[in-house]
């Protein structure tokens, strides 16, 4: 159930944005094990006047390509697999040549199982 919402700069490709959205999805699922269809991505594009970051931090120099990436899902999974996760998706988004590997910040935030319905007013993953 991640709900991914990327936030970036105007001026990329509607293309950039869908390989944005493959890389981000592909590593969910080869390291957090969601299913392949479980993708529900929010893309929002923003002027300069409104993407506001430091130009440097702990070590990391951003550039104007920076993505802010902001990810939700349900609770349960450890710290090491949240790691592998955020390895696995900076590697994909470098290898596809659409980032630098310091100019992807992600926060992650889970939500409890009732609090999240796919529809029809169910908590489909809550138990009961």
């Amino acid at each position: 159930m991640p709900l991914v919402k990327v936030n970036l700069r105007k001026g990329r490709t509607a293309q950039e944005k869908t390989a944005i959205g493959t890389a981000i999805q592909a590593a969910l699922v080869s390291t957090l094990n969601v299913p392949e269809a479980d993708r529900y991505q929010l893309f929002t594009e923003f002027d300069d006047d409104n993407f506001q970051h430091t130009g440097a931090f702990l070590g990391m120099d951003y550039t104007a390509q920076l993505l802010m990436v902001e990810i939700t899902f349900l609770e349960g999974r450890d710290d090491e697999m949240k790691k592998a996760f955020l390895a696995q998706m900076n590697k994909n988004l470098v290898d596809a040549g659409l980032v630098r590997p310091e100019d992807v910040f992600v926060m992650i935030t889970e939500a409890g199982l009732a609090n999240v319905s796919f529809g029809r007013g169910l908590a489909q993953r809550a138990a009961g």
